[in-house]
């Protein structure tokens, strides 16, 4: 049975009233959220707050933050003391693509944070609506019909991985496709329903609900090999457009400075959690893959994936003064 976003929360609320164990730690913890409620970084983060609240700290509420394609939750952790009790869940983009398209970006994703856990991971997927006329089934069709007809891609942030990848794809087709920059994909899907919207390189969670009703199209996804999600749906790889590769994840962050044995602990709370096979399975019906690693791991990562976009973000020209 399909778990509904209304269902989820709902079941997070209820959970938030049972009697908590004893805390590794004392007081409030806050998990800062950048983008809007009932998108699917919101839901995770509740997920998460639900799970740790007995093994971590009581109590643990999400705190929205929303705006700056996620730059204000990064900088209520940032300014936050480093007592464990800040913490932030970003998607990659602001961590190792942000430094690269921000002219005065107001954190230093390295200096400013202290890396704790990825939690999950996820492809994204190319996806067309009815602005699109229904005769575009594949990439290809979509290609020929573009080169024809100016559109517009969404993502949910400029500087945005999503933003980047449509780039890519936009410039080896030989397309003229606009960048349309949301706050989160929340609003977006209304407007690729509608068909205000043409096209999405969308957060592959959000739109699958969509997909599987039959009112949304998936015409290549970002993945290296086909998602279990959309099995029937290419990679951009298989179709000629290798360079338009590359998972997003959402991680938790803590202040610089936060003590390494507090760190161990909402590290080892969150991995538990992420054991539990209630969290697996509504990662699962969100289009997510559960994705750890350790401290050092995911600091590893950050440092390569930081070092991958930023040629291709100085190749494109693209800066952002604000």
């Amino acid at each position: 049975m399909r778990l509904s976003r209304r269902t989820f929360l709902q079941g997070s609320a209820a959970c938030a009233l049972l009697p908590a164990s004893a805390s590794a730690q004392s007081g409030t913890a806050r998990i800062y959220v950048g983008f809007p409620a009932g998108g699917t970084l919101d839901i995770i983060a509740r997920r998460i707050a639900e799970k740790i609240r007995s093994t971590y700290t009581d109590p643990v509420i999400v705190e929205g933050r929303i705006g700056a394609g996620g730059r204000i939750a990064i900088e209520a952790t940032k300014t936050a003391a480093p007592d464990g009790l800040s913490i932030v869940l970003s998607p990659s983009s602001p961590i190792v693509i942000f430094p690269h398209v921000y002219r005065k970006l107001s954190y230093d994703p390295v200096a400013d944070l202290a890396p704790v856990t990825p939690v999950c991971s996820n492809a994204q997927a190319f996806t067309v609506g009815p602005g699109v006329p229904d005769s575009v089934r594949n990439l290809a069709q979509f290609v020929d019909w573009a080169r024809k007809n100016k559109t517009f891609y969404a993502t949910p942030a400029a500087g945005s991985i999503m933003h980047f990848q449509g780039m890519v794809f936009s410039n080896k087709a030989g397309l003229d496709m606009t960048h349309a920059p949301y706050r989160g994909m929340a609003p977006i899907i209304p407007d690729l329903l509608s068909g205000t919207m043409a096209t999405s390189m969308a957060v592959m969670g959000d739109v699958l609900p969509h997909i599987a009703d039959r009112k949304l199209r998936p015409l290549a996804v970002t993945s290296a090999q086909r998602s279990r999600f959309l099995p029937d749906v290419p990679t951009f790889a298989e179709l000629g457009y290798g360079e338009v590769t590359g998972i997003d994840w959402y991680g938790l962050f803590v202040p610089a400075k936060t003590p390494v044995p507090v760190i161990d602990k909402l590290r080892e709370a969150t991995h538990a959690a992420m054991k539990d096979p209630s969290f697996g399975e509504a990662l699962t019906q969100m289009g997510f893959d559960t994705y750890a690693l350790s401290s050092t791991e995911l600091a590893a990562r950050i440092k390569s994936e930081t070092e991958y976009w930023g040629p291709i973000a100085k190749a494109s020209g693209f800066i952002i003064d604000g």
